[in-house]
C-alpha cells in the first residue's frame, strides 16, 4: 500500500469573513416572535441603609436573654441588600404584595414590615426591615431588630422573603397562624 502525502490544510483566516449584525433583524423575544429590539438601559436606583436604635443596643448589648449572636452588621447588611432585588421582583408578580410603604403619597395605613430571611451557621437569621418610597430613584430601608433563631415570631399577614442563594427565594406569609408559601424563584 502506497503513503499518501498528507493533505493540505487551508488557512481558515484567509476564508473567514466579517459576521454582519443586522439591527433592522426581526427576533424571539418574551412577547414576540418577530420583534426588533429598539434600545436597552440600565436604569440605576440608590437605597439608603439605616440601623434602628433597637437594633443597634440587641447587636452591641444583647436583650435580658444577653447578647444576640449571628447578628453581625455585616451579615444583616449583606441580606438586606441581597434581599431588596427579590422583594422588587415580588411586589411585580404578587397581586396584593407590597413591601414599600408610601407615607409621602398619602398611605398612612399601617407599615409593612418585611422579615428576611437567611441560613447560617448559627441558625436562621432573621431581619425584620422596613422600606419606604422617597423618589422613583431613591428608597429608604431600616433594619428595626434582628434575631439569629429557627423561632422567629411572625405577624398574622406579614410576609417573609427566605433567600436561598444568589438567585434563589421563597416568600411566605403568615396567615391563620400558619406559614404559606406565596411563591418561589
Amino acid at each position: 500500500m502506497e503513503q499518501r502525502e498528507p493533505r493540505k490544510r487551508i488557512p481558515i483566516s484567509k476564508h473567514m469573513q466579517q459576521v454582519i449584525v443586522d439591527p433592522l433583524e426581526f427576533k424571539k423575544n418574551k412577547s414576540s416572535d418577530k420583534a426588533r429590539n429598539i434600545t436597552s438601559i440600565n436604569e440605576r436606583i440608590s437605597i439608603e441603609l439605616w440601623f434602628d436604635k433597637h437594633y443597634i443596643d440587641r447587636n452591641q448589648h444583647g436583650d435580658e436573654d444577653g447578647k444576640r449572636n449571628g447578628i453581625d452588621n455585616t451579615m444583616v447588611e449583606a441580606l438586606v441588600l441581597q434581599s431588596v432585588k427579590h422583594l422588587l421582583f415580588y411586589s411585580a408578580c404578587v397581586k396584593n404584595f407590597t413591601f414599600l410603604n408610601h407615607t409621602e403619597i398619602g398611605n398612612t395605613g399601617r407599615v409593612n414590615r418585611i422579615v428576611c430571611q437567611r441560613v447560617t451557621d448559627d441558625g436562621m437569621l432573621n431581619v425584620a426591615i422596613e422600606a419606604h418610597y422617597k423618589s422613583l430613584k431613591e428608597y429608604e430601608i431600616t433594619v428595626k431588630t434582628a434575631m439569629c433563631t429557627d423561632d422567629f415570631k411572625l405577624g398574622d399577614n406579614q410576609y417573609v422573603v427566605e433567600i436561598s442563594g444568589d438567585d434563589s427565594s421563597i416568600l411566605k406569609c403568615m396567615i391563620n397562624r400558619k406559614v404559606t408559601e406565596i411563591c418561589s424563584i
